[in-house]
């Protein structure tokens, strides 16, 4: 008996469920917006104890329920009417990657690190940051890429060896290079390593993205 209650509250907990959620649209998890997400994992957790728990009345967890759906309506409502509104609970694209490069400061505004941009490129099919002209972190946290036709698509992945002002000892490795030639190399554009946002290494191309400042790429003659 307790468990054909169960299984009858379950469904109709679901049904309630599928109801609210077609009311949110039909975006996927990965394009909500940072209060739709909220929203949903709310719900998962108020829908689980009424399904679980037969002394609770289904009551007790319905009316939560239809009143998150509802919040829901009313702050998107609100949202397509009040810009300064939507900027608050959605925040507003922002451009990571420009004619300079990467840009530190909205780097850090969005608690992301260069290795994070880096994935997010090769996602798009990009392994060098000279071949985007500009990215876009969008509210939902996606990246958009516009592409620069006029940069030259490297012919293998980069390595990657400053960081943050930190030299990758391991990369260094795998490429044979030795740190004190590295640290000649940045001597000779007059910058230190904890000035380096980014330094990549695609054979003897050298890639360097300061932290402030545009990014400069060349050829060294000698081995890295």
């Amino acid at each position: 008996m307790v468990m054909l209650v169960m299984i009858a509250r379950s469904l109709i907990i679901l049904l309630f469920l599928v109801i609210g959620l077609r009311f949110m649209g039909k975006r996927t998890i990965g394009e909500f917006q940072p209060f739709e997400f909220v929203i949903v994992l709310a719900v998962a957790e108020l829908a689980s104890t009424p399904m679980q728990d037969v002394s609770t009345p289904i009551l007790y967890g319905l009316i939560p329920l239809f009143t998150v759906f509802i919040a829901h309506y009313i702050m998107t409502h609100i949202s397509t009417k009040c810009i300064k509104f939507r900027k608050f609970v959605n925040g507003q694209p922002m451009i990571i990657i420009d004619g300079n490069g990467i840009n530190y400061e909205i780097l850090k505004k969005l608690n992301l690190n260069v290795n994070d941009i880096l994935e997010m490129i090769r996602g798009q099919g990009y392994f060098s940051i000279e071949e985007v002209s500009y990215a876009v972190i969008e509210t939902n946290g996606k990246l958009s890429v516009l592409s620069n036709d006029t940069a030259e698509p490297p012919r293998t992945v980069p390595a990657t060896l400053i960081v943050e002002g930190k030299i990758m000892g391991e990369n260094l490795a795998m490429i044979n290079g030795k740190k004190e030639n590295l640290e000649r190399i940045i001597r000779d554009r007059k910058l230190n390593v904890k000035d380096i946002l980014l330094l990549t290494a695609e054979s003897k191309k050298i890639f360097i993205q300061p932290k402030y400042g545009k990014y400069v790429t060349f050829e060294v003659t000698h081995e890295i």
